[in-house]
């Protein structure tokens, strides 16, 4: 391949792909994220191992602020209204219902609008939070970012909840059940 020539655009297979587990990925940990709401109170939700650190519902906030401005915004052009200050904020908590509507509505409306991208389209430029990146880029940097932050949360959860923390899926082997 000589370097002075653009890459050429990925394939529709390799894109479609792409888009298919990136989104996957988003709902995979939304849906562990919902699982471990169903194992929290509010007051669980917005709880702090120490003042300098964030709670679940700051997390939750965040990654749906991120989703929103990497995975949406420059896809469907509307206004970048995040407030990412605001997400880490006490002053408003979220009823917990209301945080998993936000979560659910920004994953669902990122894999729906990730699954019609053409190959020119996860190639085009975008400025975001002033990093000038492929529709591509940004679709990984949200997915990992949701996907890294949502480990925290699951974190966040068992340290609250001891040994009463509830899998929700146990791989089997020969040793038996194993934690994820």
């Amino acid at each position: 391949m000589n370097p002075s020539q653009p890459n050429p655009p990925p394939s529709k297979e390799f894109s479609s792909e792409f888009v298919r587990e990136a989104a996957g990925q988003i709902v995979q940990a939304r849906n562990k994220i919902l699982h471990c709401f169903s194992q929290l109170s509010q007051e669980q939700v917005w709880w702090k191992p120490s003042p300098e650190l964030n709670s679940v519902g700051h997390l939750c906030l965040h990654i749906t602020g991120n989703l929103q401005q990497w995975g949406i915004v420059p896809i469907t052009g509307e206004a970048d209204e995040r407030n990412r200050a605001e997400e880490f904020s006490t002053s408003d908590q979220l009823a917990r219902v209301d945080m998993l509507h936000k979560i659910s509505a920004a994953a669902y409306r990122s894999r729906e609008l990730w699954e019609e991208l053409t190959e020119d389209q996860l190639l085009a430029r975008h400025n975001i939070q002033g990093f000038d990146v492929s529709l591509m880029k940004a679709i990984m940097h949200t997915s990992t970012h949701f996907v890294g932050h949502t480990h925290q949360i699951i974190y966040l959860t068992r340290l609250q909840l001891g040994t009463g923390y509830r899998f929700d899926w146990t791989p089997d082997d020969d040793r038996g059940q194993l934690p994820i």
